[in-house]
Parts: structure tokens; C-alpha cells; sequence
């Protein structure tokens, strides 16, 4: 079922150049140069998961941990474990898919009673006053969990993920989770939908992040497309007043992870997008959550593009595209102890929206940010950020620094190359 893959040879091209990795070394051990995917590395200072030993995934994995899967069970079994792994990605793989390649439906996942007419029925403001609980909450729980366990897949360290072409994961949580040394590139990731948000009395809470680096160490994502499938957010209805959403996060990095660089990627179209720190009193994220985000078209991120708690964020030569005011709120949010570092970003703003929209304050106290460019033009952000809020005006100084980068092009230079260069599919 699962076998060693034909070498793949990488095409050449503009986008490619900016992601062939130079020699590095991961723990003292040097890992030499490959045209194979599965075989690269983190270049040399390209960004946070380049500091302190680099990140080099499963480079150098043995013939025999070398995989290539096609069914969501080959997936699961490839990844687990801590041993140096390469795993193919051959074909789109739909993790709500039985072994037999029956598709699950969200009712095959329900227990004990559970249905969303039952859960609306019981606990209805009309009659129902906070938090769900109960038998029937607690049979929504149960639920939840079974389609946890069919979706959340969990990625074992040492471990280099790559789609072979163009392929896609339907459903799937990538789930990088207290594990060092994880390389993911050239994947769609999917619709990481919920089929069992619950009501905490206020709004509807959703599971289920396309990828979530929690507790981790050296984590390099490149050259994905993360989205939200045929599941829009947008066009669900509306129960108890609130919208019955599908989705939680895009990518989130949290609960003390760290160095993490985030590159070529394309997102699209999502709402809780980019969250970096979970909590305001999670101090124990201090010193870490150190992420650099570069060289990414971010097109249509309602909000938390990113958001940051603590961390240091090194966010450059990233393309920012918002064509509907209605649903955007802003990109970068600075939160509490949070070291965002700026450098020469696009946005392409719809009319309507002013650059001062860009930040907002989650109870941070500065930004540092410089050379961005909005519709065309260059802008200090900042500077229209505090002419719009005078009373609540934020510093150009951080205290965090932006780690190790690779050269940073101007704004509208790195435009042209990120619009032609970003997303999955661009590497084979």
C-alpha cells in the first residue's frame, strides 16, 4: 500500500529560485543540497525555523521511510512517529472518506442522539438562557470527537510532507503538535469544516484549523494554498442570530511553539485567519512564537493576518489583496506583548477601505513598520492607523527583533513574484 517513490526533479523558475534551499545543518549534522522535494531543506536564514540548528525534516530518512500515500489511512500511518520521514502526497485525499472509499457524512458521525434540529430545539434563547450543557451538548461533544479522530491527522517530528504535482487534502487537520523539525510544501489544504459547532450562549464556537503548530519547534510551510473549499462561511445561515459558522482557523501557531517560517503560500478567502498566540494570559508564550511570513498572497483574510500574542513576527514582501469591504475587518493585530516587524508588504484595498483599517489593537503597544505599499502608492500605516485612533496611538518601536531573513525587495517588486510564484502546485 505504501511504497518508495520515483525521484521527483524540480522545474526551474522564478518562484522556485526564492525556495531552493543552500546547504544547511540540522543539530550539528550537515544535510547536503537535493533537486528532490522530499530531500530539501530550510535554506540558511530564511527566517525563524532557520535559527538555532535549522530545519531539515525528514532529509535524511532512510529508503524504507519513504513514502507515497493516496488513501487518508496511508497518510495517518506515514506521518506518525519521530523517525526521518519523507511523505509523497500522490492524489487528492479527502479525509472525510471511509477505507473503502465510501464518503462520511456529517450524520455518520453523530452519537447518542445528537441531531442540529434536537440541538436547536433545546437550546433556543427563546427559552434557554447561556452556555449549552447537558445530555444533549455533551452527545454533540461526543460527536465532535468521533470526527476528530477521522480528520485530525497528527504529524510526527523529523518529517517532510510534499504533494507530488498539483494535489489537495479535502477536510484534514494538519496537526503539528509538541513535535521539532516538521517541513509541509506544494499542498492544497482544504475545508477543514466542523460539523458540530457548539453555542456558548453568545455565538457559535468551531473546532478544526487546516493547520495548527501547537507546542512546536522548527516548522517550515511552503508553497501551500490553504482555503476553505465548497464550505463558505459567508452563505451559511444564520441560527439564534449568529452565523452557524463552519470554520475555525487557517493557521494557527500557539501554545509556546517556535520558529516557524511560513513562505509562498497562497490563503484564500477565510475569517479567523492567522492566529499566533492564543490567549492574553498565556505567559508562558513569552520568548517564543517567533514566526516569519513571507513572500505570501493573502487574499481575502477577514481578520488575523496575523493576529499575535507575545510573539516576534517577521511579516515581509507579503501581497495583501481585500475586494470586499463588507467582510473585512483588518490584517495585522497587535495584541498584548506582541513584536510585529513589517516590512515592505502590498495591499490592494477595495474602495471603501482606508490603510488605517490595515492594524488594530488587541492591547499591544506598537508596530514596527515600514515601506508598505497600499493601491499603488507607498503609506505609513502606522502613521494612519494613530491619525485615525488619536486616543489610542501606537508606538513604531517593538521590543522583539525580526530574526534571521533572507534578502527583503521592495514592496512592488516582490508583488510581481509572489502573484506569479505563490501557492501549491508551483514546485513539480
Amino acid at each position: 500500500m505504501i511504497s518508495t517513490p520515483l525521484a521527483i526533479v524540480m522545474a526551474t523558475g522564478l518562484a522556485l529560485t526564492a525556495s531552493v534551499p543552500a546547504p544547511t545543518q540540522h543539530d550539528g549534522k550537515a544535510v547536503p543540497v537535493s533537486t528532490d522535494l522530499g530531500r530539501q531543506v530550510l535554506a540558511a536564514g530564511d527566517g525563524w525555523a532557520s535559527a538555532d540548528g535549522g530545519t531539515t525534516g525528514g532529509a535524511t530518512a532512510a529508503p524504507e521511510d519513504v513514502h507515497e500515500v493516496a488513501t487518508r489511512d496511508e497518510f495517518a500511518a506515514a506521518v506518525a512517529g519521530n523517525d526521518p520521514k519523507i511523505v509523497y502526497v500522490k492524489q487528492h485525499i479527502d479525509a472525510n472518506t471511509a477505507p473503502d472509499g465510501t464518503p462520511i457524512a456529517c450524520e455518520d458521525y453523530a452519537v447518542d442522539g445528537y441531531s442540529l434540529d434536537a440541538y436547536l430545539a433545546a437550546f433556543d434563547p427563546a427559552h434557554w438562557a447561556g452556555q449549552a450543557s447537558g445530555p444533549l451538548e455533551d452527545a454533540r461533544k461526543a460527536s465532535s470527537a468521533n470526527q476528530r479522530e477521522q480528520i485530525r491527522i497528527n504529524v510526527g517530528a523529523n518529517t517532510t510532507i510534499v504533494g507530488v504535482g498539483d494535489v489537495q487534502l479535502t477536510g484534514f487537520t494538519l496537526n503539528i503538535d509538541r513535535v521539532d523539525n516538521v517541513i509541509v510544501r506544494n499542498l492544497r489544504l482544504s475545508d477543514a469544516y466542523d460539523c458540530f459547532p457548539g453555542w456558548n450562549g453568545d455565538t457559535w464556537k468551531t473546532e478544526w484549523d487546516n493547520v495548527v503548530v501547537s507546542g512546536s519547534t522548527h516548522v517550515w510551510l511552503d508553497h501551500l494554498s490553504l482555503d476553505d473549499g465548497g464550505t463558505v462561511d459567508a452563505e451559511q445561515p444564520e441560527h439564534f442570530g449568529e452565523p452557524f459558522l463552519r470554520h475555525d482557523g487557517l493557521l494557527d501557531v500557539v501554545r509556546q511553539s517556535d520558529l516557524v517560517t511560513i513562505s509562498w503560500s497562497r490563503m484564500l478567502g477565510h475569517d479567523k485567519s492567522l492566529l499566533w498566540g492564543n490567549g492574553d494570559g498565556a505567559t508562558a508564550d513569552r520568548g517564543r512564537l517567533r514566526v516569519t511570513l513571507h513572500h505570501n498572497d493573502l487574499v481575502d483574510l477577514e481578520q488575523r493576518a496575523p493576529r499575535v500574542r507575545f510573539g516576534q513576527a517577521h511579516v515581509y514582501n507579503n501581497v495583501y489583496r481585500v475586494t470586499n469591504p463588507d467582510h473585512y475587518q483588518y490584517s495585522w493585530g497587535v495584541g498584548v506583548e506582541s513584536s510585529i516587524i513589517a516590512r515592505s508588504n502590498t495591499f490592494e484595498l477595495a474602495p471603501g477601505i482606508p490603510p488605517s483599517q490595515i492594524i488594530r489593537d488587541f492591547g499591544g503597544t506598537g508596530i514596527d513598520e515600514e515601506g508598505t505599499w497600499v493601491n499603488g502608492r507607498q503609506v505609513s500605516v502606522l502613521n494612519a492607523y494613530n491619525s485615525a485612533n488619536p486616543g489610542a496611538s501606537l508606538a513604531p518601536q517593538v521590543a522583539g527583533i525580526a530574526g534571521p531573513h533572507l534578502p527583503i525587495e521592495p514592496a512592488p517588486s516582490a508583488q510581481k513574484r509572489v502573484e506569479r510564484g505563490a501557492g501549491a502546485g508551483m514546485l513539480n
